[in-house]
């Protein structure tokens, strides 16, 4: 795991309120805590923390935390290589 990833982990389940023990890549979101209004409170703390914009539609095909959180690291790291 990389240090950007440990961090992500821990902002979300600080923004999000849930158990660092359930973010799992499979889990799906449901099962970790994160409806609509979580995702939205995630997506925010991560713009404010990383200064990206996140679209709407990023999280779209997101159907597991997995992929969640490789959205939030790819834009991340899309911003920091430009």
């Amino acid at each position: 795991m990389t240090a950007l990833h440990d961090e992500l982990v821990e902002l979300i389940a600080s923004e999000a309120l849930v158990d660092k023990e359930k973010l799992k890549p499979e889990a799906t979101l449901a099962d970790v805590g994160l409806d609509s209004v979580g995702v939205v409170s995630v997506a925010f703390a991560v713009e404010e923390k990383y200064g990206v914009e996140l679209p709407e539609e990023a999280f779209a095909d997101a159907t597991n935390f997995g992929q969640f959180l490789a959205v939030l690291e790819t834009a991340i790291e899309s911003k920091v290589g430009s």
